[in-house]
């Protein structure tokens, strides 16, 4: 077995919220891990009316009696605990995937963070095959004895050619997360949306520091290239408070515009208030960070702005006991080729536009706003129920996602004309306009007033 090391990714600069922490652990021994199993829920047999329960439904299964809980992440075996104290059968909801099983070696135990966001049952509806993913860093490092699966277009703006090597080894982990090569003959780690395409842009020296300017050229580069998912885990010291940037508003706008969902990191300061640009920005998605136990960690940024969380890490613990500190493993090269587990809200951020990959290649015309709802409105609520500051719409869940995701269809439910996931027979109130449909967020929301009844409520902007 190859060594393994635990690097703590998080810190800023004012250009990019990266900074390597390095410190190389010594390799140790797996101890056994659970069985996978959904986080944050219990099934308890019975329904809920015969069930004395303060928890949230998520669901009843009237063919086999029972009744699935949601309760505080870390917390379901205790809960669980309890029902059977007082005679009733319950237990953790343990995962089995119908057909693909990957056979990368360190899938098992250390990839916990694919498991909390749904990857096995993901992967029995898609992959990602077919689509582009930009990924907007410090370059990608050719070579390594996992790789990546597929590198499309590539070019490095930072020194004008199209080689966009990666000294830092930052963009190579990003990319991995989102694209490694995986069930190759059990070699190293997976990557959440395997079947994708990374199209490398370096647009961040080796230092980790990047020009606005550069980055927008990147946005501009990586969209008229044919990308549909851009992923960028760098972004502006959030007590800075940069809200809009003449350079790059109109290069987000653009990748809007032209149908490309752009995923940024919240920043990794730990501001309660404050999200970094181009996160905040209201055409991208914004990701915090979550650690092993589906909490939001101490240094993801929160507040208005934030859309969503996925695993970001904690290196400083290893809840799940496997001998590591509880980071993102993936594949990069620092000062050799190895596997390493990162920290950070960079990490996050390439999950769900891993997430959003997979659900563009179930319905390649699905609008950004569209693929925004399908994940936002599937999250699991980790905090207070609904949006909140602290994780958005909640952890991104990425089978739930992708079940109701039909290529131009709205299964039982009529046609959708405009694939923004709504049917004129569920309410979609303009099935030509994929901006327009129930649970839009309208005035108060993302996308601010536009004098557009976008939730189809009746009320223009309200």
């Amino acid at each position: 077995m190859r060594e393994i090391f635990v690097i703590s990714l998080r810190g800023v600069s004012l250009a990019v919220l990266l900074l390597l922490i390095a410190t190389a652990a010594s390799a140790a021994s797996a101890a056994d891990s659970e069985p996978p199993f959904r986080r944050g829920e219990i099934v308890v047999a019975g329904s809920p009316e015969d069930i004395s329960s303060s928890f949230k439904v998520i669901k009843y299964l009237p063919n086999a009696d029972l009744t699935v809980y949601q309760v505080e992440p870390g917390r379901e075996l205790g809960v669980a605990m309890r029902y059977l104290q007082q005679g009733r059968r319950a237990g953790l909801n343990y995962l089995a995937t119908a057909s693909l099983t990957v056979n990368d070696s360190y899938f098992v135990p250390y990839q916990w963070n694919f498991t909390a966001v749904q990857s096995e049952e993901a992967w029995d509806i898609s992959t990602g095959s077919g689509v582009y993913v930009a990924v907007l860093d410090t370059g990608l490092s050719a070579g390594g004895p996992d790789g990546i699966g597929c590198v499309g277009p590539s070019y490095d703006i930072v020194n004008g050619d199209a080689f966009p090597d990666d000294g830092n080894g930052h963009g190579t982990h990003v990319a991995g997360t989102i694209g490694q090569s995986t069930n190759n003959n059990k070699t190293g780690v997976a990557g959440l949306a395997y079947d994708a395409c990374i199209m490398p842009v370096k647009v961040l020296d080796d230092n980790g520091s990047g020009s606005f300017a550069d980055i927008a050229e990147g946005v501009y580069w990586a969209v008229d290239n044919g990308a549909q998912v851009i992923n960028m885990s760098l972004g502006t010291d959030a007590r800075f408070n940069i809200r809009s940037d003449f350079i790059m508003d109109k290069a987000l706008e653009y990748a809007f515009s032209n149908g490309t969902t752009v995923v940024c990191a919240s920043g990794n300061e730990g501001s309660r208030k404050n999200v970094s640009y181009p996160a905040i920005y209201p055409t991208t998605i914004a990701v915090g960070a979550t650690d092993y136990l589906d909490n939001v960690t101490r240094y993801s940024n929160k507040g208005i702005g934030l859309d969503i969380v996925a695993p970001g890490g904690d290196t400083l613990k290893d809840l799940n006991g496997d001998g590591y500190g509880d980071g993102i493993l993936q594949e990069t090269y620092l000062t050799n080729w190895n596997y390493y587990f990162f920290e950070g809200t960079s990490m996050a951020a390439p999950h769900v536009a891993a997430a959003a990959a997979l659900v563009i290649a179930v319905n390649p015309n699905i609008s950004p706003a569209a693929v925004f709802e399908k994940l936002t409105s599937t999250a699991l609520d980790i905090h207070e129920a609904g949006y909140d500051k602290t994780s958005g719409h909640g952890l991104l869940q990425v089978y739930n996602a992708l079940a109701g995701t039909t290529a131009g269809e709205v299964s039982g439910s009529g046609t959708d004309v405009d694939n923004d996931g709504w049917s004129v027979e569920q309410g979609d109130c303009d099935d030509t306009n994929p901006d327009i449909y129930p649970g839009h967020q309208d005035s108060k929301g993302k996308w601010g007033r536009d004098n557009i009844d976008n939730d189809c409520n009746g009320i223009i902007d309200g």
